[in-house]
């Protein structure tokens, strides 16, 4: 009697980013309203460090921003990911039938949650690019008017650049970290009970 090899389902990197890129061209709406709360978020921060840092250079570390600003961006940042949870947690309601289908054709729990985690990455990593530029230009324009010399200062061409990667990184944390728990509720939905859900 031969020996049963157990089948493995193979999932890859590509696919799993194409069926993420499928879900938000499908659900373009509901991605630029989780998108827009990256941005918002991600710019707020991006714009008040930049400001910070325009306004150490001008003060020679004489000033420095107000805790409450700093509450302010730390605020932001949660009201966003608080943003985010809410839009994939209505996005699994939305497809519960459609996992399903997907795992009576083969689908795993690790294919499922891989899906939407890299949907919120693609997410994360667009709302991150504009928010964090938006906010430096934003930072900018309004340090411009109080000290116009320091604005562009060789000195804070590098500080720039760690804003807007820090911005970034920030970005993608928030998207793929408030996804979490609404990736895990998909990925143990059973195949019989969500092909009979209805919303």
């Amino acid at each position: 009697m031969g020996q049963t090899v157990p089948l493995e389902v193979r999932f890859p990197v590509s696919e799993a980013i194409k069926f993420s890129i499928e879900s938000i061209r499908k659900r373009f709406t509901r991605a630029l309203i989780t998108a827009a709360s990256v941005v918002l978020g991600i710019a707020f921060y991006s714009a008040l460090n930049t400001m910070s840092a325009i306004l150490l250079e001008a003060t020679q570390g004489a000033q420095t921003v107000e805790a409450y600003q700093r509450w302010m961006a730390v605020i932001s940042l949660i009201v966003c990911a608080v943003g985010i949870l809410n839009s994939m947690l209505m996005s699994v309601t939305e497809r519960t039938k459609e996992i399903g289908t997907m795992k009576c054709l083969g689908a795993m729990n690790s294919h499922i949650l891989i899906i939407f985690l890299w949907e919120s990455a693609l997410l994360g990593l667009l709302g991150g690019i504009i928010g964090s530029i938006a906010g430096w230009a934003a930072g900018l324009g309004i340090s411009y008017f109080q000290y116009p010399a320091y604005v562009m200062a060789p000195g804070l061409l590098v500080r720039y650049a760690q804003t807007i990667a820090e911005s970034l990184a920030i970005a993608m944390i928030l998207s793929v970290g408030a996804t979490l728990y609404p990736a895990y509720h998909a990925a143990s939905l059973e195949p019989a009970v969500a092909l009979r859900f209805e919303i």
